[in-house]
């Protein structure tokens, strides 16, 4: 029983440190509309700048509050897998806790990219991901470790 416990505790932490490795969407990070070179290509207009900025401060504020109640949550659990009694029913519930948060942080990324589309455009939307595409696989090229 105390092996199937650690066993438990050692996936779940396991789970916890390693998420943030994975999660790459189909945009190029940061504001990657300010960029002459994409923005050139994509042939953005001001109006459509404007508007994905506007988009963006909007979906960054419910990112810090998403990625804080990840953390939150994440807390919880770590003081539930550090507690002696070790209720391992209670572990399973915050763990599921956990995931849900962290659910809703990939749904707001995808939405930010449904609205990004929305004002792209399907062409330039495609357009945009095969250019994120190729320009990751030109960095991990010249850096294998990332």
């Amino acid at each position: 029983m105390i092996n199937r416990k650690l066993f438990l505790c050692f996936f779940i932490i396991l789970i916890v440190l390693t998420s943030n490795a994975f999660g790459r969407d189909g945009a190029p990070g940061g504001k990657w509309w300010h960029d002459s070179l994409i923005s050139k290509k994509l042939n953005l207009t001001e109006q459509e700048s404007q508007k994905i900025d506007a988009l963006f401060v909007e979906n960054m504020r419910r990112m810090i509050d998403l990625k804080s109640a990840v953390e939150k949550e994440r807390f919880e659990l770590r003081n539930l897998l550090e507690n002696k009694t070790g209720n391992e029913a209670a572990v399973i519930e915050q763990f599921k806790n956990l995931e849900k948060t962290r659910s809703a942080i990939a749904l707001e990324r995808l939405q930010f990219l449904i609205r990004v589309r929305e004002i792209l455009g399907i062409k330039r939307f495609r357009e945009l991901s095969s250019f994120s595409e190729s320009s990751g696989r030109d960095r991990r090229r010249n850096n294998p470790l990332q």
